[in-house]
């Protein structure tokens, strides 16, 4: 196979390995990053040994997990594996396009690395999402042994930020593409080996036992694909273009428009991502906003519109119905209240082709006016939204809430949103919000992503 006959002639040592986000699995929505080392004088990627730094989640999951994991319960480790476990893993068994960023790196650096690896490889490290998480670790690594590059940045990262970061500062050279399974599939111009592909895949994420007939019938596609002359199959291809699609903040200023009344209307998201952002470089399947807010100002002066504190989401996709489920947290003010929703539920594709995916949850939700008008209600909400776009991507959500205190009380809701992306850091956005009392709210934005 020609898998990396690319590099036969550089012979780079040292790789940036960027996996994609997976949508199946919170922990996954931003992708992760490690290093892979090649051995002396081969560009066969069996003879490569990966660098990995992970936390142990020790089965951790739902809100637990988003806990632990802000306040940096989990521990985690540098270790060391073959690239090709980690490859099956992310681009066969998940499914995940991966980019190989060619490190620039001396011998001399090579050495400090592999001793610096070798003395940090069995201490534990306090493992949080956002300030010391994968791509902190690995960055930490190289810091410690390139020469000209600053102390890791006590910041909010994410591993496509790391290899911005990199990128910024010379140390890489254009990656390499290797296709998720789903896009090697798709692209296959020989019937035999996607079928392979496939087949491959699903023996995988089925962990099947050994089936006699099953392993006759891949030992006989691996060699008709084998001496098939329809495609070469040189899966790596050189990206010349590869950028952050846009940025972690944004800044909408428009107009909302309340019952024909008009406002002024500015909301800034200083942090992350919903859904409603593009989800080609991050997951739309788990999405987390922290500290976001709107000002709405009119001739009566200037209010506070809508506050979120933090809002968690999770909606993986899996075909088993009972396989996983999908929840929702938000903590914060919005229309002339204060409050703390939990809803718990599932999500699953309408249109698997067109990626178009509904979402059905049972909430609970405690609203506040003043401090002394409380009540909580319950229901449910849907939320319905095309998963994947390039530029164009829409939504609608439905919420029915009754009051469990005074029954008659009741909040019926239906919301429809509209983006447009025009480049990476500049979006036309509306969204049109109302209920059976005839509230309606129209909000029509220029966003910019920072």
């Amino acid at each position: 196979m020609h898998l990396w006959s690319d590099f036969a002639n550089k012979r780079p040592s040292v790789f940036l390995v960027l996996a994609g986000p997976y949508p199946e699995n919170p922990a996954s929505a931003f992708g992760h990053v490690f290093l892979a080392i090649a051995q002396q004088d081969s560009i066969s990627f069996l003879n490569w040994i990966a660098v990995n730094f992970g936390a142990n989640t020790e089965n951790a999951s739902g809100l637990n997990y988003y806990i632990r994991g802000i306040n940096g319960s989990f521990k985690a480790y540098y270790n060391i594996l073959p690239v090709h476990e980690k490859i099956r893993e992310y681009a066969g068994g998940q499914s995940r396009d991966i980019r190989m960023f060619p490190l620039k790196i001396s011998d001399n650096e090579l050495s400090k690395l592999i001793d610096t690896l070798s003395s940090w490889i069995t201490k534990p490290h306090p493992y949080k999402f956002f300030t010391y998480n994968c791509a902190h670790g690995i960055y930490a690594l190289l810091a410690s042994s390139l020469d000209s590059l600053p102390l890791p940045p006590q910041k909010i990262m994410a591993p496509q930020e790391l290899a911005l970061l990199l990128q910024s500062k010379g140390r890489l050279d254009y990656p390499y593409l290797f296709p998720s399974l789903k896009e090697r599939i798709l692209n296959s111009k020989d019937d035999n080996a996607a079928r392979l592909e496939f087949l491959e895949w699903k023996n995988m994420r089925l962990n099947a036992e050994k089936d006699s007939l099953r392993e006759k019938e891949l030992a006989e596609l691996r060699s008709s694909v084998a001496k098939s002359k329809k495609e070469k199959r040189d899966l790596l291809k050189l990206e010349k273009k590869w950028f952050k699609p846009h940025g972690n903040s944004r800044l909408d200023i428009g107009g909302l428009f309340i019952e024909k009344e008009q406002n002024a209307y500015i909301r800034f998201r200083p942090l992350l991502r919903d859904i409603s952002d593009n989800p080609s470089y991050y997951s739309a399947q788990s999405t987390l906003e922290l500290f976001a807010f709107g000002l709405a100002s009119n001739i009566y002066g200037i209010n506070l519109h809508e506050l979120s504190l933090v809002h968690i989401r999770s909606a993986p996709i899996h075909e088993p119905w009972f396989k996983a489920w999908s929840w929702d947290f938000f903590a914060g003010y919005k229309n002339n209240y204060a409050a703390l929703n939990i809803g718990g539920g599932k999500s699953f594709y309408i249109s698997k082709q067109n990626k178009i995916a509904m979402e059905f949850l049972l909430v609970n939700s405690a609203r506040c006016k003043n401090g002394f008008s409380c009540d909580n209600f319950a229901g449910m909400e849907m939320q319905l939204n095309k998963r994947q776009a390039v530029n164009f991507r829409y939504g609608a959500g439905a919420e029915y809430l009754r009051s469990a205190i005074d029954f008659e009380r009741e909040s019926i809701q239906f919301k429809t949103w509209l983006s447009y992306d025009v480049n990476r850091s500049f979006n036309l956005y509306a969204e049109n919000i109302f209920d059976i009392k005839k509230q309606e709210q129209l909000g029509l934005y220029l966003r910019f992503y920072l």
